[in-house]
């Protein structure tokens, strides 16, 4: 099973939060080995996905070392940011060997929307299990991030000394923390995630374990936070507050559709539709060089810097996440009070179900209809009370909260609800540290 790293922690640097994960293999199970972290992120020393002040980030990631116990340097941390990484599943003709390198060549030239002689890029054929053996064309995964992007995280990670051992990105990480991770449970199966990021949210879509459809969208949970701070007039800072305590959408009273039919209203694009999609991906990066614009094969997909690994750690503090008082327990103050936020978010929650809606149909169109099995939302918009209801309703899929945690084992007294409210925001942290522990 392990091809690699077996004992690491995976780096989830957030425009709002980071998130690290420390996971063991022993034998063959994942184990949690030391108190998962959730921690603001350094006020403006991540934008967009980028990292601008590696200082700032690397004394947060010694924090999270020291408070949270981590006990491991190798690390493996994920890049975003839709100005600086890019992820495509392209369609070629069926080659190999040199053939494929100029061709992928062509298609860095055409499809980057960076200049290519500042990226990293790697690609990997993609095979899939009930493709024509005599098919003419076939698919490729095309990735591409800008390379000073890949060296701010490289620079932060050293100045918390911590060993930088791969740079990875978000897609191919949520498939192993909720997909491969869980064995042949979805090997017939096609599973949708939404990960609602503050800044953008993920479409990805994942046929018999491989990805198979990606689209960002720039709706996520920053527009929430800023709907509720121009209708209350209050700062950034209060509407996050606002939302977090407040946030609950079966309080705008929001009705089941009337059509629970599975893509109701299929047939809704017009030609231009297509075009639409067919350019608004993110590309999908699995290794990158510190040197250079080049990689390695996608076997020994890793930045391998050879430092050695040490281990530091204090007893983590606890902390338990306030539990939010009943309905029936609340003066009719703040009843009207959650009324007025959950009206307030209802629009921007249902314009990021209406896009996953809108991406399925597409999907769909272009897999001979083939049915959605389930949705799954991550990111931290997902703990907003009643949105897997609104999603369930407004696609006809049944939708469920993910948790990266299902199929781990967890050592030490790690409270679980602990576990269970960070969960949704770890999706990304989780399948970082298991990129070498499944197969994928």
């Amino acid at each position: 099973m392990a091809k690699g790293a077996t004992h690491v922690l995976g780096l989830d640097i957030g425009t709002t939060f980071i998130k690290a994960a420390e996971i063991q293999l022993r034998g063959d199970e994942f184990r949690v080995v030391s108190r998962p972290a959730v921690i603001p992120t350094p006020e403006g020393a991540v934008r967009g996905g980028v990292v601008v002040d590696a200082p700032a980030v690397a004394d947060a990631l010694s924090e999270i070392r020291v408070r949270y116990g981590a006990k491991v340097r190798k690390t493996i941390a994920s890049v975003g940011g839709d100005s600086s990484v890019a992820v495509r599943i392209t369609e070629v003709p069926r080659m190999s060997g040199k053939e494929l390198d100029e061709a992928i060549q062509w298609e860095l030239d055409e499809q980057t929307p960076f200049p290519v002689d500042e990226v990293i890029y790697d690609y990997a054929p993609i095979e899939r299990p009930d493709a024509d053996p005599e098919a003419t064309e076939m698919e490729v995964l095309l990735a591409v991030a800008q390379e000073d992007l890949v060296q701010a995280h490289v620079e932060a990670l050293r100045g918390a000394k911590l060993q930088p051992f791969a740079i990875d990105i978000e897609p191919l990480a949520i498939g192993r923390a909720l997909v491969d991770a869980a064995g042949d449970e979805f090997a017939d199966q096609t599973v949708v995630n939404v990960h609602i990021g503050a800044t953008n949210t993920l479409i990805l879509v994942f046929r018999q374990k491989l990805l198979s459809f990606v689209r960002v969208i720039p709706s996520a949970g920053e527009n929430l936070t800023q709907a509720l701070a121009q209708n209350l007039m209050v700062d950034q800072q209060q509407a996050e507050m606002i939302k977090l305590e407040l946030g609950n959408l079966h309080e705008a009273g929001f009705v089941e559709a009337e059509s629970a039919d599975e893509f109701a209203g299929a047939g809704m694009f017009e030609e231009e539709d297509e075009d639409e999609f067919a350019s608004d991906s993110v590309f999908e990066l699995s290794s990158a060089d510190e040197e250079s614009a080049t990689v390695e094969p996608l076997d020994d997909r890793a930045t391998h810097l050879e430092e050695d690994i040490g281990e530091i750690g204090e007893p983590p503090a606890e902390e338990e996440a306030p539990q939010r008082a009943p309905a029936e327990d609340m003066d009719p103050d703040l009843l009207e009070a959650r009324e007025q936020v959950a009206e307030i978010l209802t629009d921007p929650v249902l314009d990021i179900a209406t896009e996953v809606r809108r991406s399925l149909e597409f999907y769909r169109r272009q897999h001979r209809n083939e049915p959605i099995d389930r949705i799954m939302i991550s990111g931290g918009t997902a703990n907003l009370e009643g949105i897997v209801d609104l999603m369930r309703d407004e696609t006809g899929v049944a939708t469920e909260i993910a948790d990266p945690f299902r199929n781990l084992s967890v050592e030490g007294d790690i409270p679980p609800q602990y576990l269970r409210d960070i969960a949704p925001s770890m999706v990304i942290a989780v399948g970082l540290a298991l990129r070498d522990m499944v197969a994928e």
